[in-house]
């Protein structure tokens, strides 16, 4: 993988089990706008799949991996944490309101637009949070997040 910086990948890193997750999460998220096309029914199986993935992965990143966090040098090191936080809360919003739209049988109708923010979260985290993470904590802390993360996300 060429985006972990300028460290060698180690076996503890946290950067390669996000990207399998954030591949996952893309693919379901395609799954979902192919299944929109199908209607209802269909619909409503994907997007409980995408969902709920996706809620796992914001869950692992805010619960598993921030909390183990503790930059030195703080006003550089917290600087990540307030984006992606309000990253989450946009695509948690998103999905709440699709979530009524299902609820509601109504179609989603804004699915290129969660698409294009995703493509711009996973690229910040996979090139700016994730190697930072990674050459910022020991390898204690790392298998420690490893270990939540293995709890909680199945590749």
């Amino acid at each position: 993988m060429g985006l972990v910086g300028e460290k060698m990948s180690g076996k503890n890193d946290i950067l390669p089990r996000m990207v399998k997750d954030h591949y996952k999460i893309e693919e379901l998220l395609d799954e979902l706008e192919e299944e929109l096309k199908k209607g209802y029914p269909n619909m409503k199986k994907s997007f409980s799949r995408f969902e709920w993935e996706l809620e796992k992965h914001i869950f692992v990143e805010e619960r598993a991996v921030f909390t183990e966090y503790f930059p030195k040098d703080i006003t550089e090191g917290y600087k990540m944490l307030p984006v992606v936080t309000k990253h989450h809360n946009f695509i948690l919003n998103k999905l709440n309101n699709w979530r009524e739209d299902v609820q509601n049988r109504r179609n989603i109708t804004d699915i290129s637009e969660l698409k294009d923010f995703l493509i711009k979260h996973r690229e910040y985290e996979e090139t700016e949070l994730y190697p930072k993470l990674d050459q910022a904590l020991d390898e204690e802390q790392k298998k420690h997040i490893i270990d939540r993360i293995e709890q909680i996300v199945e590749y």
